[in-house]
């Protein structure tokens, strides 16, 4: 059951969109990390413990901060977004990310726009406990042995991309992305990552 607020204001005649939202899930789920007597299950050996719910929030914003003097369409807008989980049962707990567009930078292309973002996924300090047990409790430690089960923290973003406005109903967006420690696990190395986004409206 999700819920939002969202406000939507202008500030100096340039538009900006504010939310809050909250979920609540009824279906149960297991913990992560405890069993049913609050023990890391990977070593007491019983089933992980069940809640009956899981929740969580988010808040993102955007605001346009510039606009050009014959065309309030076209100009610099940024943004900012985070979402928070529940941490007895998820394996992200928050994630986070920063970025700004500028629509319209080239004037005879006014309706493209050219981004630019970076992000945050963080895992949750629980569920990477647990996988450290497993390996301890499985009496591995090289990441190369098939048995190891990797052990995630944070993996990081950054997409440089741009829309070109094809036509009223069709944008194509290329992007280029950096991924620093892909999974949030340290042991892969960084990727470079190519891509393209097609947006048609029928």
């Amino acid at each position: 059951m999700p819920v939002e607020l969202v406000w939507q204001p202008r500030f100096d005649g340039l538009p900006g969109e504010y939310r809050a939202g909250y979920y609540y899930s009824s279906a149960n789920a297991n913990d992560v990390l405890k069993d049913s007597n609050g023990q890391p299950a990977v070593v007491s050996g019983a089933a992980y413990r069940s809640a009956s719910s899981k929740h969580g929030l988010w808040l993102g914003a955007m605001q346009q901060v510039t606009q050009e003097v014959n065309d309030a369409s076209r100009g610099l807008s940024l943004f900012a977004m985070a979402t928070m989980h529940d941490k007895k049962t998820s394996k992200v707990d928050h994630y986070v990310s920063l970025g700004a567009v500028y629509k319209g930078l080239f004037a005879a292309r006014p309706k493209d726009d050219i981004g630019l973002a970076i992000s945050e996924v963080h895992v949750n300090p629980a569920y990477r406990k647990n996988a450290s047990l497993t390996n301890l409790v499985n009496g591995v430690e090289d990441y190369d042995d098939p048995v190891y089960l990797p052990v995630q923290d944070t993996e990081y973003n950054a997409e440089l991309n741009y829309g070109v406005h094809v036509a009223d109903w069709l944008t194509v967006r290329p992007n280029l992305q950096f991924v620093r420690h892909p999974g949030g696990v340290s042991q892969v190395d960084d990727a470079w990552v190519g891509g393209v986004k097609v947006q048609a409206i029928f």
